[in-house]
């Protein structure tokens, strides 16, 4: 199936679908690191999603994770692609400020 050409809500409609597997598959067999050995389930997620989106997606369908922001966040990077990423910069440095994504992630 070609996730990028499905709308959102048929995208979300799916990931819901995916996290409703995963969490009957570890409610019987619930060695995470076995079923990530044995599984291809995720393969054709990764291959739509960015590197960077790729863990949250992870993380958020084994822990079963649907906070609305969570959820946003893995939709728009299939939907619109990545976004595009500006640092903030220091005024002494001109380097990246490091304190300035603090609390901007999905999961703080």
């Amino acid at each position: 199936m070609n996730y990028s050409s499905l709308t959102k809500d048929d995208l979300k409609d799916h990931l819901f679908s995916l996290m409703d597997q995963v969490i009957l598959h570890l409610a019987a067999e619930p060695n995470v690191d076995k079923f990530l050995d044995q599984t291809d389930i995720f393969d054709v997620w990764e291959k739509v999603l960015p590197e960077e989106e790729y863990p949250i997606f992870v993380m958020a369908v084994l822990n079963n994770i649907r906070r609305d922001e969570i959820i946003e966040t893995i939709l728009h990077a299939i939907v619109k692609g990545p976004k595009p990423s500006v640092k903030p910069t220091t005024k002494e440095t001109g380097l990246p400020d490091k304190m300035s994504d603090h609390g901007k992630h999905p999961f703080s």
